[in-house]
Protein backbone atom coordinates (compact mmCIF):
# COMPACT_ATOMS: atom_id res chain seq x y z
CA UNK A 1 0.00 0.00 0.00
CA UNK A 2 1.32 3.55 -0.87
CA UNK A 3 1.50 5.97 1.46
CA UNK A 4 -0.89 8.40 -0.43
CA UNK A 5 -3.53 5.70 0.12
CA UNK A 6 -2.57 5.87 4.09
CA UNK A 7 -3.25 8.99 4.33
CA UNK A 8 -6.65 8.93 2.70
CA UNK A 9 -8.00 6.12 4.80
CA UNK A 10 -6.50 7.98 8.12
CA UNK A 11 -8.53 11.10 6.62
CA UNK A 12 -11.83 8.91 6.54
CA UNK A 13 -11.90 7.50 9.50
CA UNK A 14 -11.28 10.90 10.95
CA UNK A 15 -14.25 12.42 9.15
CA UNK A 16 -16.94 9.41 11.09
CA UNK A 17 -15.81 9.69 14.43
CA UNK A 18 -18.71 10.97 16.37
CA UNK A 19 -18.93 14.02 18.39
CA UNK A 20 -19.58 14.77 20.76
CA UNK A 21 -18.65 11.47 22.70
CA UNK A 22 -20.88 9.38 24.06
CA UNK A 23 -19.70 9.46 27.44
CA UNK A 24 -20.53 13.49 27.42
CA UNK A 25 -23.88 12.54 26.45
CA UNK A 26 -24.23 9.94 29.25
CA UNK A 27 -22.74 13.19 31.31
CA UNK A 28 -25.53 15.47 30.32
CA UNK A 29 -28.28 12.80 31.11
CA UNK A 30 -27.18 12.37 34.27
CA UNK A 31 -26.93 15.76 35.23
CA UNK A 32 -30.40 16.44 34.03
CA UNK A 33 -31.90 13.91 35.98
CA UNK A 34 -30.31 15.18 39.06
CA UNK A 35 -31.30 18.46 38.67
CA UNK A 36 -34.88 17.38 38.06
CA UNK A 37 -34.83 14.98 41.04
CA UNK A 38 -33.63 18.24 43.15
CA UNK A 39 -36.54 20.23 41.77
CA UNK A 40 -39.36 17.76 42.18
CA UNK A 41 -37.97 16.60 45.53
CA UNK A 42 -38.14 20.22 46.45
CA UNK A 43 -41.25 21.68 44.63
CA UNK A 44 -42.91 23.32 47.53
CA UNK A 45 -39.62 25.28 48.28
CA UNK A 46 -39.03 25.53 44.55
CA UNK A 47 -42.84 27.02 43.19
CA UNK A 48 -42.97 29.27 46.47
CA UNK A 49 -39.52 30.84 45.15
CA UNK A 50 -40.63 31.50 41.68
CA UNK A 51 -43.92 32.44 43.27
CA UNK A 52 -41.97 35.09 45.19
CA UNK A 53 -40.40 36.26 41.98
CA UNK A 54 -42.69 36.63 39.75
CA UNK A 55 -44.52 38.80 43.03
CA UNK A 56 -41.60 41.51 42.49
CA UNK A 57 -42.43 42.01 39.32
CA UNK A 58 -45.87 43.50 40.02
CA UNK A 59 -47.99 40.53 40.73
CA UNK A 60 -49.17 41.43 44.69
CA UNK A 61 -52.58 42.01 45.44
CA UNK A 62 -53.97 45.56 46.10
CA UNK A 63 -57.11 45.55 45.23
CA UNK A 64 -60.25 43.25 45.98
CA UNK A 65 -63.71 43.98 43.87
CA UNK A 66 -67.15 42.91 45.42
CA UNK A 67 -69.97 41.92 43.55
CA UNK A 68 -73.45 40.63 44.27
CA UNK A 69 -74.05 41.56 48.03
CA UNK A 70 -77.00 43.01 49.66
CA UNK A 71 -77.55 41.45 53.18
CA UNK A 72 -74.14 40.62 53.69
CA UNK A 73 -71.74 43.11 54.75
CA UNK A 74 -68.00 44.21 53.31
CA UNK A 75 -67.02 43.49 56.33
CA UNK A 76 -67.76 40.71 57.03
CA UNK A 77 -66.81 39.20 53.68
CA UNK A 78 -63.05 41.13 53.77
CA UNK A 79 -63.10 38.92 57.35
CA UNK A 80 -63.66 35.86 56.21
CA UNK A 81 -60.98 36.19 52.90
CA UNK A 82 -58.42 36.73 55.68
CA UNK A 83 -56.06 38.55 52.57
CA UNK A 84 -52.92 40.82 53.39
CA UNK A 85 -51.98 43.62 50.86
CA UNK A 86 -49.00 42.67 48.86
CA UNK A 87 -48.97 38.90 49.34
CA UNK A 88 -48.01 37.56 46.18
CA UNK A 89 -51.46 37.15 44.09
CA UNK A 90 -50.68 33.59 42.70
CA UNK A 91 -49.97 32.32 46.48
CA UNK A 92 -53.59 32.68 47.39
CA UNK A 93 -55.71 29.48 47.17
CA UNK A 94 -58.60 30.17 45.38
CA UNK A 95 -60.87 27.30 46.78
CA UNK A 96 -60.24 27.90 50.21
CA UNK A 97 -61.01 30.88 50.16
CA UNK A 98 -64.29 30.97 48.10
CA UNK A 99 -65.33 28.32 51.12
CA UNK A 100 -64.56 30.90 53.69
CA UNK A 101 -66.72 32.83 51.78
CA UNK A 102 -69.66 30.27 51.17
CA UNK A 103 -70.10 29.61 55.21
CA UNK A 104 -71.38 32.94 55.96
CA UNK A 105 -75.39 32.76 56.50
CA UNK A 106 -76.48 34.86 53.88
CA UNK A 107 -74.09 33.45 50.89
CA UNK A 108 -75.08 30.57 48.26
CA UNK A 109 -72.58 30.46 46.42
CA UNK A 110 -69.46 32.36 46.57
CA UNK A 111 -67.16 32.58 43.01
CA UNK A 112 -63.47 33.61 43.14
CA UNK A 113 -60.96 34.91 40.37
CA UNK A 114 -57.48 36.33 40.15
CA UNK A 115 -57.26 39.57 37.43
CA UNK A 116 -53.65 40.10 37.14
CA UNK A 117 -51.61 41.73 38.17
CA UNK A 118 -52.63 42.75 41.27
CA UNK A 119 -56.74 42.12 41.92
CA UNK A 120 -58.75 39.52 43.20
CA UNK A 121 -62.79 39.58 42.30
CA UNK A 122 -65.08 38.39 44.33
CA UNK A 123 -69.00 37.70 43.38
CA UNK A 124 -71.47 36.12 45.17
CA UNK A 125 -74.78 34.96 44.90
CA UNK A 126 -77.02 35.71 48.47
CA UNK A 127 -79.62 33.26 49.76
CA UNK A 128 -83.12 34.82 48.70
CA UNK A 129 -85.58 35.02 52.24
CA UNK A 130 -89.00 33.81 51.37
CA UNK A 131 -90.56 33.51 55.04
CA UNK A 132 -90.34 33.39 59.03
CA UNK A 133 -90.35 30.30 60.15
CA UNK A 134 -92.48 29.67 63.32
CA UNK A 135 -90.45 27.47 66.03
CA UNK A 136 -90.40 27.33 69.68
CA UNK A 137 -87.60 30.16 70.04
CA UNK A 138 -88.94 32.19 68.26
CA UNK A 139 -89.25 33.60 64.17
CA UNK A 140 -86.68 32.09 61.75
CA UNK A 141 -85.80 33.46 58.27
CA UNK A 142 -85.91 30.58 56.05
CA UNK A 143 -84.97 30.75 52.04
CA UNK A 144 -86.38 29.18 49.28
CA UNK A 145 -84.69 26.12 50.43
CA UNK A 146 -86.33 25.80 53.51
CA UNK A 147 -82.78 26.80 54.85
CA UNK A 148 -82.68 28.48 58.03
CA UNK A 149 -80.30 31.95 57.34
CA UNK A 150 -78.32 32.02 60.04
CA UNK A 151 -77.10 35.41 61.45
CA UNK A 152 -80.55 37.52 59.71
CA UNK A 153 -82.34 39.45 61.93
CA UNK A 154 -85.69 38.33 61.60
CA UNK A 155 -87.52 41.54 63.25
CA UNK A 156 -86.32 43.32 59.88
CA UNK A 157 -88.56 40.91 57.64
CA UNK A 158 -91.79 41.87 59.28
CA UNK A 159 -93.06 41.98 55.39
CA UNK A 160 -92.84 38.36 54.47
CA UNK A 161 -95.35 35.95 55.31
CA UNK A 162 -95.22 33.94 58.45
CA UNK A 163 -95.41 29.65 57.85
CA UNK A 164 -95.79 26.85 60.52
CA UNK A 165 -96.70 23.44 60.85
CA UNK A 166 -94.56 19.89 60.50
CA UNK A 167 -92.32 20.39 57.33
CA UNK A 168 -93.88 23.92 56.40
CA UNK A 169 -90.34 24.93 56.00
CA UNK A 170 -89.73 22.83 52.94
CA UNK A 171 -92.73 23.32 51.26
CA UNK A 172 -93.32 26.80 51.68
CA UNK A 173 -91.85 28.62 48.70
CA UNK A 174 -93.70 27.12 46.12
CA UNK A 175 -96.89 27.72 47.74
CA UNK A 176 -95.53 31.66 48.65
CA UNK A 177 -95.18 31.74 45.05
CA UNK A 178 -98.11 30.40 43.69
CA UNK A 179 -100.08 32.93 46.14
CA UNK A 180 -98.05 35.71 44.81
CA UNK A 181 -100.35 34.81 41.40
CA UNK A 182 -102.71 37.33 42.76
CA UNK A 183 -101.02 40.58 44.47
CA UNK A 184 -103.58 41.82 46.20
CA UNK A 185 -104.69 39.37 48.31
CA UNK A 186 -101.26 38.25 48.64
CA UNK A 187 -100.74 41.71 50.12
CA UNK A 188 -103.57 41.19 53.06
CA UNK A 189 -101.55 37.63 53.90
CA UNK A 190 -100.34 37.42 57.49
CA UNK A 191 -99.19 33.75 57.60
CA UNK A 192 -99.59 30.33 55.73
CA UNK A 193 -100.08 27.01 58.10
CA UNK A 194 -99.46 23.42 57.23
CA UNK A 195 -101.63 20.98 57.81
CA UNK A 196 -101.10 17.37 58.37
CA UNK A 197 -98.43 17.44 55.75
CA UNK A 198 -100.81 17.86 53.23
CA UNK A 199 -102.50 21.05 52.57
CA UNK A 200 -102.23 24.85 53.43
CA UNK A 201 -104.34 27.30 55.77
CA UNK A 202 -104.02 31.14 54.83
CA UNK A 203 -104.41 33.25 57.79
CA UNK A 204 -105.44 36.72 56.42
CA UNK A 205 -104.28 40.23 58.59
CA UNK A 206 -107.92 40.85 59.29
CA UNK A 207 -108.25 37.55 60.76
CA UNK A 208 -110.07 35.48 57.99
CA UNK A 209 -108.54 31.92 57.95
CA UNK A 210 -109.05 30.75 54.15
CA UNK A 211 -108.54 26.82 53.52
CA UNK A 212 -106.75 25.62 50.50
CA UNK A 213 -107.28 22.48 49.23
CA UNK A 214 -104.47 19.46 49.20
CA UNK A 215 -104.68 19.55 45.17
CA UNK A 216 -104.57 22.34 43.18
CA UNK A 217 -104.70 24.99 45.67
CA UNK A 218 -102.92 27.70 42.82
CA UNK A 219 -106.65 26.79 40.93
CA UNK A 220 -108.51 27.48 44.47
CA UNK A 221 -106.78 31.00 44.99
CA UNK A 222 -107.51 32.04 41.71
CA UNK A 223 -111.00 31.62 42.16
CA UNK A 224 -111.46 33.31 45.23
CA UNK A 225 -109.49 36.32 43.93
CA UNK A 226 -112.09 36.38 40.98
CA UNK A 227 -114.71 36.11 43.72
CA UNK A 228 -113.49 38.46 45.73
CA UNK A 229 -112.95 41.24 43.01
CA UNK A 230 -116.97 40.63 42.57
CA UNK A 231 -118.02 40.52 45.79
CA UNK A 232 -115.12 41.52 48.10
CA UNK A 233 -115.02 38.81 50.62
CA UNK A 234 -112.07 39.12 51.94
CA UNK A 235 -112.86 42.42 53.83
CA UNK A 236 -115.79 41.37 55.75
CA UNK A 237 -116.37 39.75 58.52
CA UNK A 238 -115.64 36.20 58.66
CA UNK A 239 -113.62 33.52 60.03
CA UNK A 240 -113.29 31.20 57.61
CA UNK A 241 -113.68 31.02 53.69
CA UNK A 242 -113.03 27.33 52.59
CA UNK A 243 -111.97 26.76 49.14
CA UNK A 244 -111.31 22.76 49.69
CA UNK A 245 -114.59 22.35 47.51
CA UNK A 246 -113.93 22.55 43.45
CA UNK A 247 -117.85 23.76 42.73
CA UNK A 248 -118.74 26.02 46.18
CA UNK A 249 -117.24 28.05 48.32
CA UNK A 250 -117.99 27.88 51.77
CA UNK A 251 -118.36 30.58 54.25
CA UNK A 252 -118.40 30.72 58.10
CA UNK A 253 -119.49 34.05 59.76
CA UNK A 254 -116.97 35.20 62.68
CA UNK A 255 -119.27 34.30 65.69
CA UNK A 256 -117.96 35.36 69.27
CA UNK A 257 -118.12 32.00 70.70
CA UNK A 258 -116.97 29.08 68.22
CA UNK A 259 -116.10 25.41 69.14
CA UNK A 260 -113.02 24.28 68.23
CA UNK A 261 -112.45 20.95 66.26
CA UNK A 262 -109.38 18.99 65.02
CA UNK A 263 -108.10 21.23 61.91
CA UNK A 264 -107.87 18.31 59.24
Amino acid sequence: MRLDDKIENKNVNAQIKIWPPKSLFNIFFIVLFLTLSIIILNWPNTKASIIYQIAELGFKLQNVEINGRNHTTHQELIDALKLKKNEPILSINLTEKRKKVEQLGWVERAFLERILPDTLRLSIIERKPVALLQTQKGHQLIDQNGETIAGAAPETFGHLPVVSGEDAAIFAYHLIETLKTEPELYAEIWAIHYISKRRWNVLMKNGVTIKLPEDQPGFAWSRLARFDYKNQIIQRDLAVIDMRMQDQILIEPNLPIRGKGQET
